[in-house]
């Protein structure tokens, strides 16, 4: 099997914090255009985590950022107002300390703000443009990125600059979006893009059941899925079983198919938990990952070359298939 390195930059940990009620200082104010008295902007917090991957061949798959923060006025804008945002790297310290974790900063020109000047315009309670982050598609900044680091990215509504309004001191006009970091390789939402190896190719491949999945065996055998004659395998097996197909020879591939019983992907092999594993000789293994959720095809962020496939099964009390192949290159 060809050596390979993976990578998944994941978001983790969401933050919680709440938007607080109007203090004593925030006095309330009716509804209307009573002046720049009543004009109090705040940013409602919004802590959201995001993933981004970084698959084998050192590309980025950047996250879709769905964050953004709309400022609002307590009443309605008697004046055009007009607001900055920043990221504020100098408040990781202190979050770190009330809260006992450990972030770091994401590396300069990893994250950029858009429409960082919001404004609300005259007879309106908040802005129609909201600010948003863009991540940068920057190879080189994106491969500094650490699974030894969680980071932390503070946005800060941090003050007026246009407009006689005060920023609201009841609500803390922060919000933190995390991202740390972990190593993968399934593509749980992707498609691969080789083609399916045909049944008259499959007459040398066998599959070989382990470590309680003993309803495999017999006439059960995994010739027949593999063959696709129209029979089918079943059985209920503990947490923990296996089975290793063997190929015959070393193909490259980006994928793993299994058709299901009645065509209902519960009972496909591919189950939460279950753990894909390849390898060249039958004996070493590397794990390419586990399923997150009943699939029926598997897709990976990069080709991968051997010879067998190993499945431990997740738990659950059933696994059928009718057909088992790859997605060859």
């Amino acid at each position: 099997m060809k050596p390979y390195k993976f990578f998944s930059i994941i978001g983790a940990l969401a933050l919680t914090a709440g938007f607080t009620s109007c203090s004593d200082d925030d006095e309330v104010y009716t509804p209307g255009f009573e002046g720049i008295e009543g004009q109090v902007v705040l940013a409602p917090t919004v802590n959201e985590s995001y993933k981004f991957i970084k698959i084998p061949t050192g590309d980025v798959k950047t996250p879709n950022l769905v964050w953004s923060v709309a400022p609002r006025s307590r009443v309605r804008a008697g004046e055009e107002l007009k607001m900055k945002f920043l990221i504020d790297n100098s408040l990781i310290d202190e979050y770190n300390s009330l809260n006992s974790t450990d972030y770091v900063a994401l590396p300069d020109g990893i994250a950029t703000l858009v429409n960082d000047e919001p404004s609300i315009a005259v007879g309106n309670t908040s802005s129609e443009v909201p600010v948003t982050i863009q991540l940068t598609d920057d190879k080189q900044l994106l491969s500094g990125l650490s699974t030894d680091k969680t980071y932390l990215l503070p946005v800060r509504l941090a003050g007026v600059i246009q407009g006689s309004a005060r920023i609201a001191v009841s609500s803390s006009n922060i919000s933190y979006v995390t991202f740390n970091v972990s190593e993968e390789m399934l593509n749980a939402n992707g498609n691969p893009t080789g083609t399916i190896v045909p049944v008259a190719d499959r007459a040398g491949w066998s599959g070989t059941p382990g470590d309680g999945a003993e309803e495999w065996k017999g006439d059960n055998a995994w010739n027949n899925p593999i063959m696709e004659t129209g029979s089918y395998n079943f059985g209920n097996y503990p947490t923990g079983s296996t089975v290793t197909i063997n190929l015959g020879k070393e193909y490259s591939f980006d994928g793993i198919y299994s058709y299901p019983y009645y065509g209902q992907s519960v009972y496909a092999i591919f189950r939460p938990d279950t753990e894909i594993l390849i390898g060249s000789d039958g004996e070493s293994w590397t794990s390419l990952g586990k399923m997150s959720r009943y699939q029926t095809t598997i897709a990976f962020y990069a080709p991968v070359t051997a010879q067998y496939i190993k499945f431990i099964l997740g738990p659950g009390e059933q696994t059928a298939t009718t057909a088992f192949s790859i997605y060859a290159l």
